[in-house]
């Protein structure tokens, strides 16, 4: 009776070994799957998650349609995941199966003959294959890399240091009139240089060397007070920056095809009792194949230029100190330097050359002038 008293009194009976008592088993708490969601898009580009122990739709291939090899590598991937080791063919010695089991499946092709499909180790565990070709440090293809590199950092360095010298001293330069140096600025501006990029193996544009040479050889020509304007007084080029972006661009975008000549001149110098020390030349030019940013926008050509054109123009060069000082230009609109029967004085009778005399007048100050004229036409 009180057997029975004690089991109905305190309900029924625990199993054997879950009590808490010395020599106890502890009960075995259920576990914790701690595998991670996975997000995957579909076939329609929408994203999808699949949470553990679900498959993905792509992965749902029954395991009598995979071959013996996909088997073994899901059995791999599994045993990395629990973070043990997988049995895979039998074996539990902690190999990386995955080689072996292309390197089996590769000897077994070998052993057939068969040329129907080809195995190779996996790249992602043959170590060997990427020793094998890691690049050594001192390999000939790095050393012909180099010696290429030295190569043309060399033939730059000679271009840019290239003798652009004629043998003119600083006491000569200082002696040109404006007619000297405006020939020597045109012969510049007349040198060849291609408007197409021209690219070495490191993306260096073989063309700057040449560029900025001629670049250095037609500023020596102009002063540092540089003006440009037009005939009737308006600004074009304020200043010696302005000068050099313009130029620059003019010889970049023109190519070799770019030309200039002086077809007639008029050459002002003051009389020989005269303090003025000045030199004037005012020539009638033709442009080919000019090419100059867009008017109002930007002088190194970043926002666009105009098309190849020709261009007939006046201008006039005012010269000191070996350097020249000022240019005040104007087209040449009724072609007076390229009609052969256009004389001196026909010339002199024309409104185009009186606004030039009379800009010249407010130079000198009203200081007397000899004036010389010559054809080029003849």
């Amino acid at each position: 009776t009180l057997v029975v008293f004690m089991a109905s009194g305190f309900g029924p009976a625990k199993p054997f070994g879950a009590g808490r008592g010395r020599g106890k088993r502890a009960a075995e708490e259920p576990a914790v799957d701690t595998r991670r969601a996975r997000f995957v898009r579909d076939e329609h580009g929408d994203l999808q998650v699949i949470r553990p122990g679900e498959k993905h739709p792509d992965d749902e291939v029954p395991d009598e349609e995979k071959s013996e090899e996909q088997l073994q590598y899901e059995a791999y991937l599994r045993g990395k995941t629990r973070g043990d080791i997988a049995k895979i063919s039998g074996y539990s010695d902690g190999i990386d199966r995955a080689a072996v089991v292309d390197s089996a499946y590769a000897r077994q092709a070998e052993q057939k003959g068969s040329d129907e499909r080809k195995f190779a180790p996996a790249r992602a565990y043959n170590h060997a294959n990427k020793l094998k070709h890691r690049k050594q440090p001192n390999s000939v293809a790095d050393t012909s890399r180099a010696d290429g590199i030295q190569a043309m950092n060399t033939a730059m360095a000679r271009a840019r240091d290239g003798s652009d010298e004629d043998g003119e001293d600083d006491q000569m330069s200082l002696s040109m009139n404006a007619v000297q140096l405006a020939n020597r600025a045109m012969e510049t501006y007349n040198s060849q240089i291609s408007n197409l990029v021209q690219l070495d193996v490191h993306g260096n544009d073989l063309r700057l060397p040449q560029l900025e040479r001629k670049m250095r050889k037609f500023l020596e020509c102009f002063g540092e007070e540089i003006v440009v304007q037009t005939v009737q007084g308006q600004v074009v080029l304020k200043d010696f920056d302005q000068f050099r972006k313009r130029y620059s661009t003019v010889f970049r975008e023109s190519g070799a095809q770019l030309h200039a000549d002086v077809r007639k001149r008029f050459y002002f110098e003051a009389e020989g009792s005269s303090e003025c020390d000045s030199t004037f030349c005012l020539d009638f030019e033709r442009h080919t194949s000019l090419v100059t940013p867009r008017p109002g926008l930007a002088l190194d050509g970043s926002m666009g230029v105009l098309p190849p054109r020709d261009q007939d123009l006046v201008v006039l060069y005012a010269a000191s100190g070996g350097e020249i000082n000022s240019m005040c230009i104007a087209p040449d609109q009724h072609n007076l330097g390229g009609d052969p029967t256009i004389d001196q004085a026909a010339i002199e009778s024309t409104e185009i050359f009186g606004s030039f005399r009379g800009r010249l007048d407010k130079l000198v100050g009203g200081e007397p002038l000899v004036m010389h004229f010559n054809s080029y036409l003849e």
